[in-house]
């Protein structure tokens, strides 16, 4: 996934500090990138670190209507960041689609 800049004194105050990720191997880090700028991007979205030979996965209700134990969820799944940022954008479109 690409890195989006954010202006000066925007998003600053949600930056980990770097012993947050001390100790974490590269690879780590990177995933946990990835979940952040996921979010930031699409937060009406959970979003799921692959497990060891999975998939990413990411979930949100199938409306706008704030989740609960009788609402729909829709589940994503994608093998990259950036292949599930395109299902969940895709799943975004035909909800918003879907309900005007």
């Amino acid at each position: 996934m690409e890195r989006e800049s954010s202006p000066p004194g925007r998003g600053d105050e949600h930056a980990l500090p770097p012993e947050a990720l001390a100790g974490l191997d590269t690879d780590a880090r990177q995933m946990i990138a990835e979940v952040i700028m996921l979010h930031r991007k699409l937060p009406a979205w959970a979003v799921w670190l692959p497990g060891q030979g999975r998939s990413w996965a990411a979930v949100r209700p199938a409306s706008a209507r704030a989740p609960g134990p009788d609402l729909p969820m829709v589940w994503v799944h994608a093998a990259t960041p950036a292949d599930l940022a395109g299902r969940m954008r895709a799943v975004d479109g035909q909800l918003a689609h879907r309900e005007r």
